[in-house]
Parts: C-alpha cells; structure tokens; sequence
C-alpha cells in the first residue's frame, strides 16, 4: 500500500477496525521519517557531530562594569540595588570560550612508556601576568624564549651557564604537551598589564578553550587616578603619577583566575569562599589612617598607599567540567580555589572546608589546584620591590628606589618573615614550641576527605611514580625536595640577602584510589612525576613571576608501569 493511501486511510472518519491500529502504525512510521530527515540535515559537511556540539558554549560573558560604576564602588560602602546586583553578577557568572574547539584544537594528549597516554595539567600564580611577553613565549613559542632571555639581559648581569640553559630548555619541554593550565592572579583590563585580557590572549596563543572568573574588581584610588601621588622627588612624582594614569575606556579593573584547556569546557562555575579578609572596608580603613597621620614624610606616605589594595570582591574557586572522552564519566572535574593571603591558617582551612563540601558529590575524577597561600602566617610574605611591580605599570625604573624609601614603612614591607625551612613542609603533625607547621590541619582534612563514590584525593606519593624517584607524602603530585617540598615562591633578596621560600601552589588529584595512602590498587587518572620548574621561571633577569609553575601527569588509563607492593 501506498504512503498516500495510508494517509487517507488514517484520517478516513470511519469503524473501520483497522482504523486504529493504522493510526498508530502511522505516527511511528512518521516518527522514523522525521528523525531520518533530521539525520541527513545534520549528516551535511560537518558531519553527524553538529548535535553534540550544541552542548558546548561557543562563547559566554556577563555584562562588564563601566568606569564610572567602577568609580561609584569606590566611593560608597553600600552601593545601590542596581549596582550590587551587577556587581554581583559580575562576580559569580564565568567568561566561558570554546572557540578553539570550534576551530578544530584537539588535546596534545601526550604518552610515555611509564603512564601511557595522559593530561598533563600545569598550575602557575602568574603574577596578574606583568611579564606577560615572557610567559606567553615560555608556553606557546618556547623555541624563541632563549631570544627573549637574551632582549631581557641586564648587561651586568651574568649569563646562564650550559648547564642552567639545559635545565631551562629541559623546563619548556615540560610546557610544552600540557593540556590543561590553572592561572591564578590573570588580569583583564587593568593599566600595570596594559589592559591585557590575559586569559583570553593566552588561550588564543595556546589554541585552547578558557574559563574566566572574577576574583576582585581593582578600585583602589591610585589605580582609578581619583588620588594624588606626593613625593620629596617632584620629577618621581610626576613620572609614578602618570604610571598610574588610567584609561577610562579600556579601564576594567578585572583580576581573577582562569583555566585554560584542549579539551572542550561542559560548564563552569563560580563559588564564593569564606571571607577571611574584607579586602574592601579594611582596606578603606587603612587610607583614614593615613590621611589623619602627620608623622611621616611624602615618600612614606606613598609607601603605605601603595601597599594599600582597595578591591570589591573576594577569594573564590572556578569548578570546571571538561570533556574527557577517556573519563568512565566522560569528564574530568578541574577545581581552581584561591585561598586568603590576608588570615591565619585556621580560616584558610575554613575555606578548604567549603571548596570540599562542594565537590563532595563529584563522580568524575577531580584536578585540585591552586594557591593555597600556606605560608604559615598571617601576613602577606611580600618584599617592597614585589609590591612596587604589582601596582605601577612601569615598575622596573622605581623598584630599586623604594627600598630605598621604605625605611619606617609598613611593617609588612620591612619585616622579615618567618624563614624557616618547615614552611616547605606544612604537612604532618603541629607540634607547639617544637615544629610548627600550623597549616598540617587543612592537609590533615584533605588526606582523610572520602567523596561521596568512596574515592579520595591521592596522598600515596611512592617512589618509582614520582620525579627524582623522590617519593613521600604527596610527591607524586608535588615534587619533594631533600627536605620537604620544593618551594614555589621566594621573597625577594631585599634583607641583607635573607630570602623566604615557602611553598604556597599545590596538586591533589582524585582518582580510583579508595585509600589515600595505601599502595596498589587502581592508578587510572592518579597523579604521577609531579614538577615545580624555578629555573624557567627565573631564568630572565626580571623573573616571569614570584611564583613558580608546577605540573603533574594524570594517566587517561591504566598506567604500564606495574609495581609489586608488600
């Protein structure tokens, strides 16, 4: 029978008895036609992959802030309904771009004879991306990052040996098959980084999907030029004043972290931490104490304004899902927190606290990382030179004159901090008077987290799968030293050559392991030869950050690297 016929029969009024089953016979027959239809306008150039695709972002954003809201949120403690809501908005709605995906950017998807095919993730707190031409060439061009060494060079500088070049080009070649990279401090809009969006410029460079969220907005009055810069030197005041000069129409004022990924993005997300420090009311209370102090001179003054940070905001995590066709569950789960600088370790383990009871329910296995600002203390471990570089957007010409301005300054300027080698080590046991180590409670937390799956983050850190063959505690998601870990960050030589090295950037990876300690068992998606890379960090004269990169592989599947454990 006809198609034709079959339609006149199913709309033929009638008790014919077949009439009904006709009926339904038809709907399922017209089903199949139009789901074929559907089949061949999708099957077109782009294949049978248009249907999958929709379920990627191309490209998201909130609504940006404009200068003169910017300015109103200096101004006032309370700003209005409308404002706080965009504010807000702003704050908690991610920057999302899968245009490398789109484009046809496939992971590198690197593999080795130890761990097969693997995602190898680097974690880098670049320093809101100052020395952005040298971090850029370091990761997309790194071929030329001798070039830029050499433009760099101070002439009275020493150069590299052959032995410390081989260590740096050995470092890029690290760089170079990542596919996954968590940036904390990236600029977007703001004049000491020209008004980069550096998230979206190193994706770009990198052929990589991101995701961008905002961390503070930066209003401190010397950066929206509502303040005046005193100085005893008329041509210093001149000079700083104009480096402070902003453009209000690039001016965003945007600082935040970001994740930058070959893989495509599913979704993304924005979580608020416990506020440990007001970077906003005490920030602004620090300026009436200035303004009604009479006891120091111009160039103190401007010290302690420049130390000054006045932001809206606060400490945040960016939780992103990638697609990971490898993945039982089709994704890998990439947590990005940014704990307080600003606390004593008690509030920072507060916020590690929320960040775990978020994720608790993750099925996926999970990449944690961040700067967890360990330090120990409860004070920024900073130097005058560093804080000089963070604000001014030419700061290479003033950072040796601050020093010399400094004296009397802020005492978070001038005093050193604790400089003991535990710093390297927080994990372990707090033993008043005898070894401190007053961040071992958050690390205590994390080794025994369980999420819901019964999987845990990997503490196994054995020997043969971490670098060196330094095994311990966590090495093989961060590299140990002969004592310790390797640090990640190091106060600037400003002290009489006294230096503090801490390390504040860490790795923890969930995979199949049921026991965050015990040996054997599944090594499919755990971490392995964790890296932190200080040479190519410092090999230019000025340093790309004051932190230093740190990698880690994670198996896509079972390792070939088979282990007898007792």
């Amino acid at each position: 029978m006809k198609l034709l016929d079959l339609l006149k029969i199913s709309s033929f009024e009638s008790t014919w008895p077949l009439r009904k089953p006709l009926r339904i016979g038809f709907a399922s027959l017209l089903g199949c036609i139009a789901g074929f239809l559907i089949l061949l306008m999708c099957a077109g150039p782009a294949g049978l992959t248009r249907a999958a695709e929709e379920q990627y972002v191309r490209r998201s954003a909130p609504k940006l802030l404009t200068f003169d809201e910017l300015v109103q949120l200096e101004k006032v403690d309370e700003p209005g309904e409308q404002l706080a809501a965009r504010l807000d908005q702003l704050l908690h709605t991610p920057f999302i771009s899968n245009e490398a995906y789109f484009s046809g950017a496939k992971p590198s998807r690197p593999s080795s004879e130890a761990v097969g095919p693997f995602i190898r993730a680097t974690m880098w707190n670049i320093e809101r991306g100052i020395e952005f031409d040298g971090i850029r060439t370091a990761l997309a061009d790194p071929d030329k990052f001798g070039e830029y060494i050499e433009e760099k060079k101070d002439p009275k500088s020493k150069p590299l040996t052959p032995d410390a070049l081989a260590v740096v080009k050995s470092q890029l070649d690290i760089l170079k098959p990542t596919d996954l990279f968590i940036l904390d401090e990236v600029d977007n809009g703001v004049t000491r980084t020209d008004y980069r969006d550096v998230a979206r410029e190193l994706a770009q460079a990198l052929k990589m999907n991101y995701a961008y969220g905002v961390e503070f907005l930066e209003i401190d009055p010397l950066n929206l030029g509502l303040e005046q810069v005193k100085m005893d030197d008329k041509t210093a005041q001149a000079d700083i004043q104009k480096s402070f000069e902003p453009d209000k129409s690039r001016y965003l004022g945007m600082h935040g972290t970001a994740v930058l990924s070959r893989y495509p993005i599913r979704k993304a997300t924005i979580h608020s931490l416990p506020v440990c420090y007001d970077w906003f009311l005490s920030e602004k209370k620090e300026i009436s104490k200035l303004e009604s102090s009479k006891r120091m001179g111009a160039n103190l003054a401007f010290m302690e304004r420049i130390a000054r940070e006045v932001r809206r905001g606060g400490r945040m995590t960016v939780i992103v899902e990638l697609a990971v066709p490898e993945s039982p569950t089709g994704a890998v789960t990439v947590v990005a927190p940014h704990l307080e600088t600003k606390c004593k370790p008690e509030c920072r383990r507060k916020q590690m606290a929320e960040v775990l009871g978020w994720i608790k329910a993750e099925t996926n296995p999970v990449i944690l990382a961040g700067d967890f600002n360990t330090s120990g203390s409860d004070t920024s471990p900073t130097s005058v030179s560093k804080v000089i570089t963070n604000r001014l957007k030419d700061p290479d010409k003033w950072a040796t004159s601050a020093i010399k301005w400094s004296t009397g300054a802020p005492t978070i300027l001038l005093t050193p901090v604790n400089m003991m080698r535990n710093k390297n080590d927080p994990t372990g046991f707090d033993v008043p008077l005898l070894s401190r180590k007053k961040e071992a409670k958050m690390f205590g937390d994390l080794n025994d987290f369980h999420f819901d799956d019964g999987h845990t983050f990997d503490f196994r850190g054995e020997d043969v799968r971490s670098a060196d063959g330094r095994g311990g505690t966590l090495s093989d998601s961060n590299q140990r030293a002969s004592k310790g870990f390797r640090y990640t960050f190091a106060l600037a030589r400003t002290y009489g050559g006294l230096v503090g090295e801490y390390k504040l950037d860490w790795f923890f990876v969930k995979g199949y392991a049921t026991d965050s300690s015990k040996l054997g068992g599944s090594y499919k998606f755990a971490p392995h030869f964790a890296r932190t890379l200080q040479e190519v960090n410092n090999a230019p004269d000025d340093s790309l950050s004051d932190h230093f990169p740190i990698t880690v592989d994670v198996p896509l599947t079972e390792p070939p690297l088979k282990v007898d454990h007792p």
